[in-house]
């Protein structure tokens, strides 16, 4: 796992992953600002990996087909001045703004590479 306390938990039903999105939503860090009473204090992923396995029945070869979906929410930029927040609820929105910002980063450099707009052997 890249990130502290992420889990990869197998399920067989929809329930389940309900159940799972719920406790991770209840985990979640949210504070008051004067913005907003319960903003998110974090970003929240979860990501649902979908393996459908089947039998060819002349050749008895068994096929996996794959499938992979992200849910992504990201907790909001916050202007300091605007939301009221000091101490640590300021450090958090600087936090929050810096990871949003390296985000953007990275899918610009991504979108220039697809188009061949990056330098030549830099990675995004």
């Amino acid at each position: 796992p890249y990130v502290d306390g992420l889990s990869t938990l197998p399920v067989t039903d929809y329930l389940h992953i309900e159940r799972l999105m719920d406790e991770g939503t209840r985990a979640r860090t949210v504070a008051s600002t004067q913005m907003n009473a319960t903003s998110s204090r974090a970003h929240t992923i979860f990501t649902i990996i979908l393996t459908q396995t089947r039998t060819n029945k002349e050749t008895m070869k068994v096929m996996d087909k794959v499938s992979k979906i992200s849910l992504v929410d990201l907790a909001g930029s916050e202007r300091a001045q605007s939301t009221g927040a000091e101490g640590a609820r300021l450090k958090e929105g600087a936090a929050i703004n810096k990871s949003l910002s390296a985000l953007g980063n990275c899918i610009s450099a991504l979108a220039d590479a697809s188009q061949g707009k990056g330098k030549k052997g830099e990675k995004p």
